[in-house]
Order: structure tokens, then C-alpha cells, then sequence
């Protein structure tokens, strides 16, 4: 299997690395987008439906006006501890644990009919990747800077003195964040029905390192006493940049105090990204697909959001959600045959008291992405997953409420053709606090 991967070339590794800079912090969403924007949406994986607190503005904007007048702010901060790993023949496990904080900020004035929102938060990407022993990527590369180096021999050369030994060296994601600046108003047509429309501006910053080497078992002498395979080292820094406007669109209906929907439509949001090579010590980057100053177009597909809430008790609410990733009609040049994928959860709160209450949750999520495409992005592989949530909510005051959870979530992994094995595990540590100014 070592040889297979040393005959890989430059070309093959133009179709597979171009993602190399879109790895973030994997939870809820599909094969771009990250739902996984606020410290109450970790304790529940549910909040499509939800008419509580100012994260909505992101989940059910129209459900707003479910919530009493004021003006509201919320600030989260979620940690995400990240397991991954490249099981490659011949190297072993190549894996990472470099951990994630991410942060949202949300607020919400409401008064009577009329609501307007604002919220900043990660809707892709959104974290760092430090594999530093390297990954089926820099397996690759070195496979393929090991093929080139060797096609350049003359056929007099025995084969003992090609390159033949791989040091898959190291890649990190310095930084992957798609930075989402949401905008937008809600209206009550009456008790029952309401509905909203807004504007979400993102901007993405990718910044990635990487180095392989290849060496040969056996030194070949040349005039003066040179080794003519003398090892060869890569090192590869690349960075992109983009943004791009989506419109969002919610429709929420309460019939009663028990029973409450909502859909929520986000359409896709175009974005070319922007190549800046700042290391290239081989020459090799515009051969990999990174040519400095090109560009390639990696959208955040546009997505439906649809949940049901009902109030089986006073004190017991039960929330069923489903996510539609809109990933077909996106955009996303560096996968074939992707989309749509889509999330499945349920959830449960329950009120002790006026102060306190806890909730739990589960969602299933299934990514339509073809087992051979796993190598595009082999540092954060999309693969399907199941993921269990916990959490309370204390409200201090009237005005305060602080929001504390977590989550697990275990991924199914998978081999591809060539025998290379994609795992990985997510758990994450929230916390939120709002205050109603009035």
C-alpha cells in the first residue's frame, strides 16, 4: 500500500487538496455549515423551534415575538475538545487534539408588533487543527514530491536508490473562521402568527502550514562526493480570504400556549476565496492547485430549519427538530456529488422552578458525502454522526440568565479505496449570559 501511495502524482494531488484551508470545528450542520452557534443550542441540539432567549435570532428569528418586550444581550463562549485521525497503511494513526473556542454575541429589541435582531457568530469553519506528525495529506504530498523526484532519474539508476521512505512531517490550521454578521426584523401579524426577514454578511480567514519530506533508503554518490537523493523537504503556508450575503427568511406559528412551529429559510452565500502564497520552498503550489492570486469558489450552502415545540406539562416542553443543507444548488468545487445532508433531533427541558431548569437532547446527523471524498479535507473528514446534550439554565434575576451545557458527539468512521481510515470525536463545554437591559 506504501508503493500505491508513492506512485500518486501532482495531478492527483491538484483534485484532492483544495480544501485544504475550510477545516473548523465539527458538531451539527452539513458538509460547510456549523449550527452550532450558541451555548443553549449545546445544551439542547435543538433550536429551530425555540421562543426563549437571544440566540433565536440565529435559530427562529420570526419566533421573537414570542418573547416578552425589552432589549436583550447575550454573550456565549463554547469549547470544543476535537479527537481526529487518518488511519494510513504504512504510517499508522496520524491524528490531532488541538481544542476550539468559539464565540457568539446576539441581541434582540422587541417591543409590541415590531422586533429587530443582530447577532455575530461562526456559521462555518471556526477552529484550529494541529496534526503534528502529519496527515494522509502530507502522506500524499510527500508521495507525490517522491514520484516526481524519481520519474527524474535516469532508467540506468537501480531502483535501491529511489526515494522510498516518507516523513509525513506536520500540517496546521492556524486559523479556519467564517465570521457571520446577521441583521435583520420580526413581525407579529397576530397572537399567532409572525414572521421575519434578514441579512447575514460572512467573511472568511483561513490561514494553513504545512511540511513533508521524502529520503531514500540508500545514498546514491554523485560527482564530488553529492548525494543525488539527497532528502527533500516541502514546506507549504497558504492563506484565503472571502465573504459574501445571504437573505434569511422565518415564518413562526403558536396557535396556543402549547404548541409552537417555526420554519426559517437561509439561501446560500457565494464565496470566492482569494489565494495568498507566502511559502512555497519547492516551487510546487501552482501544481497543487494554490497559484497565487487564483481563486475557487467554496460557498456556505443555503439550508431549511423546521421545528415543532410542545408543552406536554407546564414544566415539561419537548422540542422535534429537522435541518435541510441546501448543498446541491451550492457551489463547492473541491467535492463531487455532494448533498444534501440533514439533521434529525429531539430534545426535552424541564422547569423545576421559577429559577432553574434543565434540558436534554440528541440529534442524528447524515452527511452525503461519498466515502472516496473523504481525502479533499482529511483533516476534519465529514461523516455521520450522533450526538447527546446536556444542560441547565439559571435565571439569577428577572433580567439574568446564565446558560450552562455540553455535548458529546461520536462519528461514524469510514475507509476509503485506498485503505485509509477517517475517525473522530467532538465534546464540547458552554456557558452563555443574558441580560434584559429593559
Amino acid at each position: 500500500m506504501k508503493g500505491r501511495l508513492i506512485k500518486i502524482s501532482i495531478g492527483m494531488l491538484a483534485a484532492t487538496l483544495p480544501l485544504l484551508l475550510m477545516s473548523g470545528t465539527a458538531g451539527a450542520g452539513g458538509i460547510i455549515n456549523k449550527v452550532n452557534q450558541s451555548a443553549d443550542y449545546m445544551r439542547t441540539l435543538n433550536r429551530n423551534a425555540a421562543t426563549d432567549y437571544a440566540d433565536i435570532a440565529v435559530y427562529n428569528p420570526a419566533g421573537i415575538m414570542q418573547m416578552g418586550d425589552g432589549f436583550y444581550g447575550k454573550l456565549d463562549v463554547m469549547y470544543f475538545g476535537k479527537d481526529y485521525s487518518n488511519n494510513v497503511p504504512g504510517y499508522g494513526s496520524l491524528s490531532q487534539d488541538e481544542p476550539s473556542v468559539i464565540p457568539a454575541l446576539f441581541s434582540i429589541y422587541k417591543k409590541k408588533k415590531w422586533a429587530g435582531f443582530f447577532a455575530f457568530t461562526i456559521p462555518a469553519g471556526g477552529g484550529e487543527l494541529d496534526y503534528n506528525n502529519g496527515d494522509a495529506r502530507t502522506v500524499q504530498l510527500a508521495s507525490g514530491i517522491a514520484a516526481q523526484a524519481n520519474a527524474r532519474f535516469p532508467a540506468t539508476v537501480p531502483n535501491m536508490f529511489y526515494y522510498d521512505q516518507i516523513d509525513p512531517g506536520y500540517i496546521k490550521v492556524k486559523q479556519s473562521s467564517v465570521y457571520g454578521f446577521t441583521l435583520g426584523g420580526s413581525y407579529a401579524i397576530n397572537d399567532a402568527w409572525s414572521l421575519s426577514i434578514g441579512t447575514r454578511y460572512s467573511t472568511g480567514v483561513r490561514e494553513f502550514e504545512g511540511q513533508a519530506t521524502v529520503s531514500a533508503t540508500n545514498p546514491l554518490p554523485g560527482p564530488g562526493g553529492v548525494q543525488l537523493n539527497a532528502p527533500i523537504t516541502e514546506s507549504l503556508s497558504l492563506e484565503e480570504d472571502a465573504d459574501g450575503w445571504a437573505g434569511i427568511l422565518g415564518v413562526n406559528f403558536a396557535p396556543n400556549e402549547k404548541l409552537n412551529t417555526a420554519l426559517t429559510f437561509i439561501s446560500n452565500t457565494p464565496m470566492d476565496y482569494t489565494m495568498d502564497v507566502t511559502n512555497d520552498t519547492l516551487g510546487i503550489a501552482p501544481a497543487l492547485g494554490f497559484a497565487d492570486g487564483s481563486t475557487r469558489r467554496i460557498d456556505i450552502p443555503g439550508l431549511l430549519a423546521f421545528g415543532i415545540s410542545y408543552r406536554f406539562l407546564p414544566q415539561l416542553k419537548v422540542d422535534l427538530n429537522y435541518t435541510y443543507y441546501l448543498e446541491e444548488d451550492a457551489e463547492i468545487d473541491t467535492y463531487s456529488d455532494e448533498g444534501n445532508s440533514w439533521d434529525l433531533g429531539l430534545s426535552a427541558e424541564y422547569i423545576f422552578n421559577p429559577q432553574w431548569k434543565a434540558s436534554v437532547g440528541y440529534l442524528m446527523t447524515d452527511i452525503k458525502v461519498a466515502d472516496d471524498q473523504q481525502i479533499n479535507e482529511p483533516e476534519e473528514p465529514k461523516l455521520d454522526a450522533n450526538a447527546l446534550a446536556a444542560g441547565v439554565v439559571w435565571n439569577a434575576t428577572p433580567a439574568w440568565a446564565i446558560t450552562m451545557g455540553g455535548s458529546y458527539v461520536w462519528y461514524d468512521s469510514v475507509t476509503d479505496s485506498m485503505g485509509i481510515q477517517y475517525e473522530k470525536s467532538v465534546w464540547n463545554a458552554s456557558v452563555g449570559v443574558q441580560y434584559r437591559f429593559f
